[in-house]
């Protein structure tokens, strides 16, 4: 069954993408402006049909959703595999960085985690099957398109996909609001996976069972716990920090 993506830089780089099929794009407009009638020239480039449609239709397809006039419609939604993302990391050749999320269900924040794990350079992302968000047409423009390029995997178990990942030789920390130790005081320049829970009961039990480590962020305030994109932000900084300052090390 075919999906809808919509908003000019989500399909911009879908496009770009080898992930991503096409089956069509919609354009709501006939007076194109500049950034739009780039992407209109790449679809053509690609030989994916492009079809004038009013705008009251693209409104309707995308339920509400700011759709700049422009939506296609992709054969499935790409997710990838946990050995795609060993062998994306495998072939890099640097440290690994994964992120799990063990059930985050608001579609702006697995966007927002998407396009921030591809910022810092993750190697791919985890997420369950059931009582979570998978990638829907708000995630993709919600990330912005990164979910066109970061590997991302649906599993029916997460533990099971955390075992494999330290037979691998991976480090599994936690985020968790009990934790004791800060996130600063944990060494992240290691193969790393990062499990961060949902946004009401954070990690289940038996995920967290799984961890190697567990960590908090520290924060003052009345308020008990971050947002998880936020969350996820400052976690995904201090790994990339930690490992800039790593490599600066071994180059003196």
């Amino acid at each position: 069954m075919a999906q809808v993506i919509y908003g000019i830089h989500p399909i911009q780089e879908a496009l770009k993408s080898s992930h991503f099929q096409f089956e069509k794009i919609f354009i709501g407009t006939k007076k194109p402006h500049p950034r739009l009638q780039a992407v209109i020239d790449l679809a053509h480039q690609k030989g994916i049909p492009v079809i004038f449609s009013p705008q009251d239709d693209l409104d309707q397809m995308v339920k509400g959703g700011f759709h700049q006039n422009i939506l296609g419609l992709i054969k499935e939604i790409p997710y990838s595999s946990l050995e795609g993302i060993l062998t994306h990391w495998r072939k890099e050749g640097t440290k690994a960085l994964i992120l799990i999320l063990d059930g985050i269900q608001d579609p702006q924040n697995l966007g927002s985690l998407i396009r921030t794990a591809l910022g810092f350079g993750a190697h791919g992302m985890v997420i369950p099957k059931d009582r979570a968000v998978g990638i829907t047409p708000v995630v993709v423009r919600a990330s912005a398109g990164a979910t066109a390029h970061l590997p991302i995997v649906r599993v029916v178990n997460i533990a099971r996909a955390l075992e494999i990942l330290k037979k691998e030789g991976i480090w599994v920390y936690g985020a968790a609001g009990e934790a004791k130790d800060f996130i600063y005081q944990l060494d992240l320049a290691v193969d790393l996976a990062i499990v961060i829970g949902s946004e009401g009961k954070g990690i289940r039990p038996l995920v967290k069972k799984k961890c190697d480590r567990l960590f908090s962020i520290p924060m003052t305030g009345p308020i008990s716990s971050f947002n998880a994109a936020v969350s996820g932000g400052m976690i995904l900084y201090e790994a990339m920090r930690q490992r800039h300052t790593f490599e600066k090390g071994k180059e003196k």
